[in-house]
């Protein structure tokens, strides 16, 4: 990779305004190791997409924030060809967490982000009622009320059609990537599988022992959940508007949730390594 097939990115907006006290460090830092890699800062998202839409096809892009970041710019970096390199600095860094690249300070982040050979990711393509967004990392469906009526969940969860045992519930995670210590112990999370990992959190516990007298009435509250299904489209309906979150970013509730895998849609530098060495990524190694 030369220098002049690459620029970086900062969303002054990630991590609550502190990414942008990154500005000057970064531009010091890239004007000594790499002069040929520009810094921008877009004041808005559209102003970040019209950059994107002028670079060559395989520009690699460091972008420096969150999943939000990513999330918000994917449509324009999929449509341009564009690969991408990721300097976690937002409020939400599942997806830099699942590189490892939150073990780096950003000095070395970048120096990965810059040299590291790309592989292709997995993404995902949410639907509701309202909008339809792609994503990196998770969507967080919450049911509706604490159980639902009458002690039933109120809603129906499906993955490649089949319908999954939600019991008492109250959450239903769709995983790309996600922190290890929110999984199922020994469940693979992978970003370049073609598979998505939904993970069903709750379930009848103590508080909902009462219910289980039910059970021969056919409520699904008194049932035990199913914990985890592979999948490539998860869909979540209710009568009630669903609480949703994408990567951490609420969304406009919704009684319909539709999300579809993207495999390998997005070329990611550290996609290929299992494990990162910090003490390999330092300045010097420019």
């Amino acid at each position: 990779m030369t220098p002049s097939t690459a620029v970086a990115l900062l969303n002054p907006n990630a991590g609550g305004g502190r990414a942008a006290e990154l500005r000057r460090p970064v531009a010091a830092w890239l004007s000594r190791h790499a002069p040929g890699v520009s810094l921008l800062m877009p004041e808005s998202v559209d102003a970040a997409r019209a950059v994107l839409t002028i670079l060559a096809p395989r520009t690699r892009v460091i972008l420096i924030g969150g999943d939000g970041t990513v999330n918000a710019l994917l449509p324009a970096l999929l449509q341009g060809g564009l690969k991408v390199g990721l300097v976690p600095a937002g409020r939400h860094n599942l997806l830099a967490h699942t590189l490892g690249l939150d073990e780096l300070s950003w000095s070395q982040a970048l120096v990965f982000a810059l040299r590291s050979p790309t592989g292709p990711i997995d993404l995902g393509l949410v639907e509701t009622e309202h909008t339809t967004l792609h994503f990196a990392a998770q969507v967080r469906v919450d049911r509706p009320g604490w159980l639902g009526r009458y002690g039933a969940a109120g809603w129906s969860v499906w993955v490649d059609g089949q319908r999954l045992v939600t019991g008492t519930a109250r959450r239903v995670l769709l995983c790309n990537a996600l922190p290890q210590w929110n999984t199922p112990q020994g469940m693979p999370i992978e970003l370049n599988d073609g598979w998505f990992d939904t993970v069903v959190v709750g379930g009848a516990g103590r508080s909902a022992r009462w219910l289980r007298p039910l059970r021969p009435l056919g409520l699904a509250s008194a049932a035990t959940p199913e914990p985890h299904r592979r999948g490539r489209t998860l869909l979540v309906e209710s009568e009630q508007p669903l609480s949703v979150r994408l990567d951490g970013e609420p969304l406009q509730p919704s009684r319909r949730v539709q999300v579809d895998i993207l495999p390998r849609a997005l070329d990611m530098a550290g996609s290929h390594v299992a494990i990162l060495d910090p003490h390999r990524f330092v300045d010097t190694t420019w």
